[in-house]
């Protein structure tokens, strides 16, 4: 539940594994249910009822989703990168034909005009890898991943681990070439020489949608007129998991804060809704009216 606006490598992430299986599932009259099933692959638990799982940018998205048609059949579907990473398959996205790439690829590397992003883990190491500024990220509490090996790399893009232990690409840390014109405005207002300024406390605070750029999630993360700990608004939210209509609360509370880490007060935000048993067009009305349950 991380509000994250941040370049494609986060929100391409999240509409990859959410868009193919929601989409699907509410366009046909018929009913949902989320995080439903268990999932097994050869005998071992990937996915457990009840719980989101957590995409690549961070966000909580459901594990699973039951689809009831008319007639009472029952369809399970699963976000598609889960998939390809349970069986071992290839995937990618062509964003220019709207395309999900699955399974074996051409060898042919796309041109760089091409509208293509490759989230492939490849076969052999690259070449000619793009990477990053080394030195840059290991001061910023990011690991280097081995050269020679193949699963350091997304398509022809060398890959790092953050602090927190994330797969992020190399060649955004300190590349202003990697920002639009209003992430290069943002940084110059929030960052001192482009890292995340730090207060008494010795933690760093900013917007996250600078992470990728600086190299590391700001310990304080702007929201309104003060700031957040991530994970500690995550913590209140996942307490709502699972909770039926009538369980759940229907909001969460987490302290907001200053930049010095000192509380500013108790904010309250609405649980994501309660849409099992409801058909899109009652979702939609729902949604339309304000109402998230």
């Amino acid at each position: 539940m991380k509000n994250r606006i941040a370049s494609f490598t986060g929100g391409f992430f999240a509409a990859l594994a959410l868009s193919l299986c929601l989409t699907t599932a509410l366009a046909a009259s018929g009913k949902v249910s989320y995080n439903f099933a268990n999932v097994s692959m050869d005998g071992t638990q990937k996915i457990t009822a009840g719980q989101d799982i957590t995409a690549a940018n961070g966000q909580k998205i459901p594990g699973s989703i039951l689809y009831t048609d008319a007639a009472g059949g029952k369809t399970n579907y699963l976000p598609i990168r889960t998939i390809s990473e349970l069986l071992g398959t290839e995937i990618g996205y062509d964003s220019a034909s709207k395309t999900v790439l699955l399974g074996k690829q051409p060898a042919a590397e796309p041109a760089p005009e091409e509208n293509v992003i490759d989230l492939r883990t490849p076969k052999t190491v690259p070449e000619n890898p793009r990477r990053g500024d080394v030195d840059l990220i290991k001061s910023r509490g990011g690991t280097i991943l081995p050269d020679d090996d193949p699963n350091s790399y997304r398509g022809n893009e060398k890959m790092f681990k953050n602090k927190d232990g994330e797969l992020w690409y190399e060649y955004l840390v300190g590349n202003d070439s990697a920002l639009d014109d209003q992430n290069k405005k943002l940084a110059e207002q929030y960052l001192v020489n482009g890292d995340y300024p730090k207060n008494k406390k010795g933690e760093s605070y900013g917007l996250w949608q600078l992470a990728y750029y600086v190299g590391y999630e700001p310990d304080l993360q702007k929201q309104l007129d003060g700031y957040i700990r991530a994970a500690e608004r995550q913590a209140a939210a996942d307490k709502l998991n699972g909770l039926s209509k009538e369980e759940c609360p229907h909001e969460y509370t987490y302290f907001l804060y200053d930049q010095e880490g000192e509380v500013l007060r108790e904010q309250t935000d609405p649980c994501q809704g309660h849409f099992e048993g409801m058909t899109m067009e009652e979702v939609k009305r729902a949604v339309e009216e304000g109402r998230l349950w």
